[in-house]
């Protein structure tokens, strides 16, 4: 979205980010080497803009070591943001390291799989309640860590027309972000997971994981349908 005019990346480095996190909490990495790591990273790529979903995982470090620096968030409702994780799975190998690293991530012995998602265990992939409760924390956790004058919360599907509310929190001309840039990751509208759990235990797991959180974020799709047709409308 902004490369073209700034001095931006995405996701740079994010595997030796990813370490440091699983080190840091593991104990094998302290705090002030967590620190000294993101200041070194910070003056050697010398950036703008750093895009990256990385970064959730060191957004309380990175906000206190850089007292200027201005986040945001994009969100995606639960249903799309599951849809994606499991046609992801589903479509691609996933290599050992990031395996271990979102074993560690997920969780997934805190949440083992029921009668009713043994399809998602069946095809390798962690319990429905899993992967939405991981979508809860994810997505309030910013606003719990980051000042609010210093965070903007952004719909991803409504990210290509969000970019007046972008430009003057970044300090910045609109017609300078690269809109032709900003869905890549869209993945298929494919309904995937709608074959490995049943419609009815989907919205039911919702409503307990994350009902509220969705309730907040996203008022009009209280349902799968609502869903994926507030999705589809952001991609039209």
């Amino acid at each position: 979205m902004l490369k073209t005019h700034f001095r931006s990346a995405h996701e740079p480095e994010r595997a030796q980010l990813l370490d440091k996190v699983v080190d840091f909490d593991r104990g094998r990495m302290g705090p002030d080497h967590l620190d000294e790591y993101l200041r070194e990273r910070d003056d050697r790529m010398y950036l703008e803009f750093d895009s990256s979903w990385a970064n959730y995982f060191v957004m309380d470090r990175l906000s206190a070591l850089f007292p200027d620096a201005l986040f945001v968030q994009l969100i995606r409702g639960c249903y799309t943001w599951v849809e994606s994780i499991v046609n992801h799975l589903a479509t691609r190998t996933i290599p050992s390291d990031v395996q271990n690293f979102t074993d560690w991530w997920f969780q997934p012995e805190r949440f083992p799989h029921t009668n009713n998602d043994r399809a998602l265990k069946e095809a390798g992939m962690y319990s429905l309640e899993c992967l939405l409760a991981r979508w809860n924390v994810q997505a309030l956790r910013p606003s719990n860590v980051i000042p609010a004058e210093r965070l903007r919360i952004l719909r991803t599907h409504e990210l290509t027309e969000s970019f007046n509310v972008i430009a003057p929190f970044l300090g910045i001309r609109s017609e300078l972000i690269d809109g032709a840039k900003s869905h890549w990751n869209r993945g298929s509208r494919e309904h995937h997971i709608l074959t490995l759990v049943d419609e009815s235990y989907l919205e039911e797991t919702v409503t307990r994981v994350c009902g509220e959180t969705m309730a907040q974020f996203f008022p009009e799709a209280p349902n799968v349908k609502d869903a994926f047709e507030l999705h589809g409308r952001g991609e039209n």
